[in-house]
């Protein structure tokens, strides 16, 4: 994963490895699953086989030691019962990667090992003795499938999208498939999505509206319509602003030079960044749009206080999962309806926890 990535993946940029990180195939199974849900699981119980992008991969029994190579699947691991032995390292906001909205699926049972995401060491994760390698939040090549799949049964994206770019639902039944959890994990899924159902229910104003998340680098950098902040927003009830649909090509998004910040006007903008250092990044440019003088503006910082303790909201934000959304929603629908108002008397404070 190129650097760039990293940078962009969630939250803002600042250049320490925690921020840098916090910016930016192979085995697997499921009990029961259908075609929508992981795209071939067995049915019948284990073994069971799953296919995904670059193939498909039979686990033999119920997985008991869980290693995360993707960057938020622990997520979905915990929701569903079982507690991964390793996670990769992504946002450092919480200890192991285990945040507050997932702290107590980890009951007494110890932290995972940390994983460095700067590259897949093989070695580290062998030691862990993995009996399921889950690296669907990635953009795993063939090659480091290919070595993963040696140690054990490992599941890389499905097919049909970009890098990063996998809904959070395919991800959370994908993986409740490759654990034999697949009735457990339409349940989890369902229930999420009631979340979002009714929050756009009883926001009818967000409806049409044009929303867009953005954060400076190289210039603005936006994410696209397949990223899945974006695809939260369009739960909601938002669009993605057609001026930028085709941002990023076969990527999660894409930067524009400051120049053009002024175009990043619409009824939402979310910055994942400070209001201090988007003015300073991009030479107070976006002080210019209506978004930002009818306080339509969001700002989601990825770091609070003396900003060296990183942002828990931020970190919840990006990673968009059956267990941070609920929590993110409690939070973040306020901020949507107080911008989406166009009134300044309600301009939208920032959450720093």
């Amino acid at each position: 994963m190129q650097p760039s990535r990293r940078l962009v993946l969630a939250s803002s940029g600042a250049l320490t490895l925690s921020g840098l990180l916090a910016a930016c195939g192979s085995s697997s199974g499921g009990s029961g699953s259908d075609a929508a849900a992981s795209d071939g699981a067995s049915k019948t119980g284990f073994p069971v086989t799953v296919e995904h992008k670059y193939g498909s991969t039979t686990i033999p029994s119920a997985p008991k030691r869980v290693v995360c190579v993707g960057l938020l699947e622990q997520d979905s691991v915990l929701a569903l019962g079982v507690v991964p032995v390793g996670v990769t390292s992504w946002l450092g906001a919480a200890k192991g990667e285990i945040y507050p909205w997932a702290k107590d699926k980890l009951g007494n049972s110890p932290l995972p090992k940390v994983l460095d995401s700067k590259s897949i060491n093989i070695e580290e994760i062998a030691t862990l003795r993995p009996d399921l390698i889950l690296a669907i939040y990635s953009d795993l090549k063939q090659s480091d499938y290919d070595k993963l799949s040696k140690l054990a049964p490992t599941i890389a994206a499905p097919k049909g999208y970009v890098d990063w770019g996998t809904p959070w639902d395919k991800t959370a039944q994908l993986i409740a498939d490759a654990l034999g959890k697949h009735d457990e994990g339409v349940s989890l899924v369902n229930s999420v999505k009631s979340d979002l159902a009714a929050a756009k229910k009883s926001h009818p104003q967000f409806i049409g509206k044009t929303a867009i998340v953005a954060t400076p680098y190289e210039g603005a950098y936006i994410y696209g319509p397949s990223d899945i902040r974006s695809q939260i927003q369009h739960a909601l009830g938002f669009t993605f602003p057609a001026r930028f649909k085709d941002i990023g090509g076969k990527t999660f998004g894409g930067s524009i030079s400051a120049e053009r910040t002024k175009e990043i006007d619409f009824d939402v903008v979310v910055w994942l960044d400070s209001p201090a250092d988007v003015k300073s990044k991009l030479g107070g440019l976006y002080e210019q749009t209506k978004a930002y003088k009818e306080g339509r503006t969001i700002y989601v910082p990825s770091s609070i206080g003396d900003g060296k303790k990183v942002s828990t909201y931020s970190s919840a934000f990006s990673m968009v999962t059956p267990l941070s959304i609920p929590w993110v929603l409690k939070r973040y629908v306020p901020q949507l309806a107080a911008a989406v108002d166009g009134k300044t008397s309600t301009k939208v404070r920032i959450i720093n926890e």
